[in-house]
């Protein structure tokens, strides 16, 4: 049986969760007073969105085995998915009190709620920093933690000082260089001309929806009230498209790379990754009239979303350039964005993203939706309204009661968005401004290079 669930939690790290839970079904059964497999079975089934069957697996597991922390930590973990957050942080601290010095637990448990200066976890958080013997990663989730905890108490030195330690422990290196030749590439390829002559080949069809920008911009409180509305279905962040992109090389005659392959594809290969794109979606809702990636990082590959799905309608969320360049750096991203951990680098990126998206204004067809975070805060139902027109439904008043949506929420704002609006996240950059010169001078193309942060 270890060799079995050895090949299923490679899976799992593969993020291949549909695959592990394939293995594992057939031994259920007979694994029924296995903690161990029933754990591993429970996040198969979670990651494969059955979020329901994995608490009842992991309550299995907990029934026969209470004291393991882990177990713990990760029912927590689903029950902040599905929005059960007062069930979330009871076993977030039971695991905590069964391992204090459990690092990834108190950062997930910094995500369910806000606290006050009285809070027990505060002390516990301190003494574990204060450790000498840390590895890196567990360095890194306490400063996230702490860095969050610090902000919610409002003790705003105290708390840049736990975010820097968390981005410092990241060990990111982002190489400015190459992205701005990689967005160089993107504007030479993708040409209006190039656009409306290659589109013609995608398919008519209005049902992919795309939510692009920046992270922290608003991107998930958009997806909350669009699939509010029972026409409409959000699938979370989906890296098809970027998926694509990077197999498109395969069917050129000399696997030229992503871009420049796009003029030496069969003109077929749009329709067909298409037709594969829209089969997938339609694993997530085969009744819809919109499916939503909300992929920020899609703002990338504007070109090859209107070429493959003239009809898509985009939407590009906005925000204040230093609360989203902050708001970057205060989240522990899990993969990608090595550019987060350093508040130079994020301006750079930020600047790049800019330049990108003028382009896209330029050269596509038909316009991306512009939605400014501030509007939607200060005029929800307007802009809303506005919203949900643009995507060509009629309008539901579910939407104006999208913090009441029980969907699983799996990005970093799940706690946010089961709230109803509020204005917390506008200027928040005035809290740390004496830590931002730096981010400053470069968003005002100004840059210093040998000035440090």
């Amino acid at each position: 049986m270890n060799s079995i669930i050895a090949e299923a939690v490679q899976l799992l790290q593969q993020n291949q969760p549909l695959k592990a839970a394939e293995i594992l079904s057939p031994y259920y059964y007979a694994n029924l007073d296995n903690p161990r497999f029933l754990h591993f079975y429970a996040l198969a089934k979670s990651q494969s969105g059955e979020h329901r069957v994995g608490v009842d697996l992991l309550n299995k597991a907990i029934e026969l085995q209470p004291q393991v922390a882990e177990y713990h930590h990760n029912l927590a973990a689903i029950y902040r998915l599905i929005g059960e957050f007062q069930l979330s942080e009871d076993h977030y601290l039971t695991a905590l009190r069964l391992k204090p010095d459990y690092a990834e637990a108190y950062f997930n448990y910094s995500a369910t709620r806000k606290f006050t200066a009285d809070d027990p976890v505060i002390e516990l958080i301190e003494q574990q920093a204060a450790r000498n013997d840390l590895s890196d990663e567990d360095r890194c989730f306490l400063g996230f933690a702490g860095g969050k905890i610090f902000n919610d108490i409002k003790d705003y030195e105290k708390a840049f000082t736990y975010y820097e330690m968390g981005n410092r422990c990241r060990n990111a290196k982002f190489d400015v260089e190459e992205f701005r030749k990689g967005i160089d590439r993107t504007i030479e390829v993708f040409s209006a001309e190039t656009i409306r002559e290659l589109s013609q080949h995608g398919l008519q069809t209005d049902l992919p929806v795309f939510i692009i920008g920046m992270p922290r911009t608003g991107t998930t409180l958009v997806e909350q009230i669009l699939s509010s509305h029972p026409q409409v279905h959000g699938a979370g962040e989906l890296s098809d498209i970027s998926s694509i992109a990077s197999t498109l090389p395969r069917h050129t005659p000399g696997q030229t790379p992503y871009p420049e392959c796009i003029h030496q594809l069969p003109t077929n290969a749009f329709s067909g990754f298409g037709q594969a794109y829209l089969k997938r979606l339609r694993t997530f809702d085969s009744h819809a009239s919109r499916i939503i990636n909300k992929m920020p990082g899609n703002f990338l590959h504007l070109g090859l979303i209107t070429i493959l799905f003239p009809q898509a309608k985009v939407i590009h969320c906005r925000r204040d350039p230093l609360d989203t360049c902050l708001s970057c750096y205060f989240q522990r991203f899990r993969q990608w964005h090595d550019y987060s951990h350093d508040l130079k680098d994020l301006g750079r990126y930020y600047l790049e993203y800019e330049r990108l998206m003028e382009h896209w204004q330029q050269v596509l067809p038909q316009k991306p939706y512009e939605l400014a975070y501030a509007d939607l805060v200060q005029n929800q139902e307007a802009i809303s309204r506005e919203l949900v027109e643009f995507i060509g439904v009629d309008w539901d008043d579910q939407c104006l009661d999208f913090h009441a949506n029980q969907r699983p929420v799996t990005t970093a704002s799940n706690w946010q968005v089961r709230r109803p609006m509020n204005r917390s996240g506008l200027e928040r950059w005035k809290n740390y401004d004496q830590y931002l010169g730096g981010l400053r001078q470069v968003l005002a193309g100004e840059e210093n290079t040998g000035e440090e942060n």
